[in-house]
C-alpha cells in the first residue's frame, strides 16, 4: 500500500506540474526573461546552445554600453564624433537590424517553447497576444531608433562637407562667421543681412558674439585678401558700399578667387576678418526662409517680446499685422518677422532682437526636443543652412555646444552711438572686441550686467545676453 501511494502521489505530483495553469506561468516567464534578459529563458527551458549564444551577446552589449558610458567620460568629444561619423551610423544601422530579427527569433522561439496549444484558448491566445505586443514594441523602438540614425546620417551628408580641412582654435578660440542669407523672392544674389561672429572658447565653451551692420562703411579686407587690390584702403567707394555689399561685388570674380564656389562669401569673410580682427575658423549661412521650418519644427520659441513688432514692410504697411508685446512663444512665420522687421523700429533694434532670439533658440533646443522631433528639423536643416565645418569637426563642436549651455554670453556690436557706421575708428572697434574676449576669459573683471529695456538693444552690447533679453 506505501510503495502504490507513493506512485500515486508522484503521478499526481507531476500532473500537477504539467497542468495548463503551470505551463501558462513558464510561458509567460519565458517571455519576461527574453525581453529582460534575452537568452535566459531559452537557458531554463534546457535550450543551452541557444541560450548561452544569446546571453553572451547581450552582456557584451551591456559591457559595449558601459565601456561607451565610461569613454564619454573620459572624452566626450570623440564619442560624439562616433555619433556624427557616417560610416559609424551606418553600421549602427546594420547591428541594430540584425538585433531586432535575432531579438525577434528568440520571442517567437521563447512562445513555441511555451506550448501555446496546450494551454486553452484563453491561456493561448493572452500569451500569443503579450508576444506579439511586445515584439511589436521592440520592432518599433528598434524602427524608430534606425530612422532617426537615417536622418542624423543624411543630414550630416548633405550638409557637412566631407575630407576638407580643418581649422585649428586660433588664440585658444573658434571664430565662427555666422551669416543670415536673404536671397528672397524678386532679389538678385544673396544678401547678407545678418553677419555675427560667434568667437567660442576652445576649452571653456563661452561664448562672444560680434554682429556687424549691414551697413557698416569703408570696411577693410584682412591681409592677404585679393580684395585688396580693388580696395587697399578698405571699401570706401561711396555711400552704396557697404558691407553686405561686399558679396554682390565680388561674386562674379573667380579671377580674384580661383577655384572657389562662392567668391562673394569669401570676399565677405575677408572683409569680417578685417573689421573685427578675429581669423575666421569657419563660416555658417542661415537661410532666412528656412529658419521659419526649424521653428515650427521644434514647436515654435518662448520670447519676451519688449516692444509691438510691425509683421509687414514699407510696401505692405495695409497688412496692419503685429506681434503683441509680452512673453509669449511664436511660430517660424512669427519668429522671423520678430529677426528681421525694420518697419517702426531700425537695424540696430533689431540686431538686438535677433541675438536674444538665437539665444532663445539654444536655450530651449533642448536634447529631448531635438530628438523627438528630430526628422523635421533635418528636413528644415537642409533647407536652412550650408556650412564649411567639416563631418569630422562635428564631435568638437558638439562638445563646445554642451560646455556652453548655462554660460553667460557676452556681446560687442558696432552700432550707434559707440560707434559710427559712417566713418568707423577699426582700431577702436577692433579693442573693444578683444577687451569683451578677455572679460569672457577672465583675465578681465566682469562689468556690471546690463539691464533689461523696453527697445531691445541693450542686446547689442551686454555681459550676460539672458539678462538683458
Amino acid at each position: 500500500m506505501t510503495h502504490r501511494a507513493s506512485l500515486l502521489g508522484r503521478g499526481y505530483q507531476d500532473q500537477h506540474l504539467d497542468s495548463p495553469r503551470i505551463r501558462f506561468r513558464r510561458a509567460l516567464l519565458m517571455c519576461l526573461m527574453t525581453l529582460v534578459a534575452p537568452g535566459s529563458g531559452h537557458l531554463v527551458a534546457g535550450r543551452r546552445v541557444v541560450g548561452y549564444l544569446a546571453l553572451a551577446v547581450w552582456i557584451t552589449a551591456i559591457g559595449g554600453g558601459g565601456l561607451l558610458l565610461w569613454k564619454y567620460r573620459q572624452d566626450r568629444a570623440q564619442v560624439l564624433g562616433w555619433f556624427t561619423d557616417t560610416d559609424v551610423l551606418m553600421a549602427a544601422r546594420i547591428v541594430l537590424l540584425g538585433v531586432l530579427v535575432l531579438w525577434t527569433a528568440l520571442f517567437v522561439d521563447a512562445w513555441r517553447l511555451g506550448s501555446p496549444f496546450r494551454l486553452g484558448f484563453v491561456r493561448a491566445a493572452a500569451i500569443t497576444v503579450l508576444n506579439v505586443a511586445i515584439i511589436a514594441g521592440v520592432a518599433g523602438s528598434t524602427a524608430y531608433a534606425s530612422q532617426l540614425i537615417k536622418v542624423s546620417r543624411d543630414t550630416v551628408i548633405e550638409v557637412f562637407p566631407e575630407d576638407v580641412p580643418t581649422s585649428a582654435p586660433l588664440k585658444g578660440r573658434y571664430n565662427i562667421l555666422l551669416v543670415g542669407s536673404d536671397a528672397g523672392k524678386g532679389r538678385t544674389g544673396v544678401r547678407t543681412d545678418s553677419l555675427t561672429v560667434a568667437s567660442i572658447d576652445a576649452d571653456t565653451g563661452k561664448v562672444v558674439l560680434v554682429s556687424l551692420p549691414r551697413n557698416l562703411q569703408n570696411v577693410p579686407f584682412s591681409a592677404g585678401s585679393p580684395m585688396l587690390t580693388l580696395y587697399p584702403n578698405g571699401y570706401n567707394c561711396g555711400p552704396d558700399c557697404l558691407l553686405n555689399a561686399v558679396h554682390t561685388a565680388a561674386q562674379d570674380r573667380t579671377d580674384l578667387y580661383p577655384g572657389s564656389d562662392d567668391p562673394g562669401l569669401e570676399a565677405t569673410i575677408d572683409a569680417v576678418e578685417g573689421a573685427t580682427n578675429l581669423k575666421i575658423n569657419y563660416f555658417i549661412m542661415v537661410n532666412l526662409n528656412g529658419f521659419k521650418g526649424l521653428v515650427d519644427a521644434v514647436g515654435g520659441v518662448q520670447i519676451d517680446v519688449k516692444t509691438r513688432i510691425a509683421m509687414f514692410g514699407h510696401d505692405d504697411t495695409w497688412r496692419n499685422k503685429y506681434i503683441e508685446p509680452g512673453d509669449q512663444r511664436l511660430n517660424g512665420k512669427q519668429a522671423l518677422w520678430y529677426a528681421r522687421s525694420r518697419v517702426q523700429s531700425d537695424d540696430y533694434t533689431r540686431m538686438g532682437r535677433q541675438k536674444c532670439l538665437m539665444a532663445a533658440m539654444a536655450d530651449q533646443l533642448s536634447p529631448t526636443k531635438v530628438l523627438t522631433n528630430a526628422t523635421a528639423i533635418a528636413a528644415s536643416g537642409k533647407e536652412l543652412l550650408s556650412t564649411s565645418i567639416p563631418q569630422q569637426e562635428l564631435g568638437e563642436f558638439a562638445d563646445l555646444a554642451l560646455k556652453s549651455r548655462g554660460n553667460k554670453i557676452r556681446t560687442v556690436s558696432i552700432v550707434p552711438p559707440t560707434f559710427s557706421t559712417v566713418n568707423p575708428d577699426y582700431v577702436a572697434i577692433h579693442a573693444a572686441i578683444q577687451k569683451a574676449i578677455d572679460k569672457s576669459d577672465g583675465t578681465l573683471p566682469p562689468a556690471t550686467s546690463g539691464k533689461k529695456d523696453d527697445t531691445g538693444r541693450a542686446a547689442n552690447n551686454a555681459e550676460d545676453l539672458d539678462a538683458v533679453c
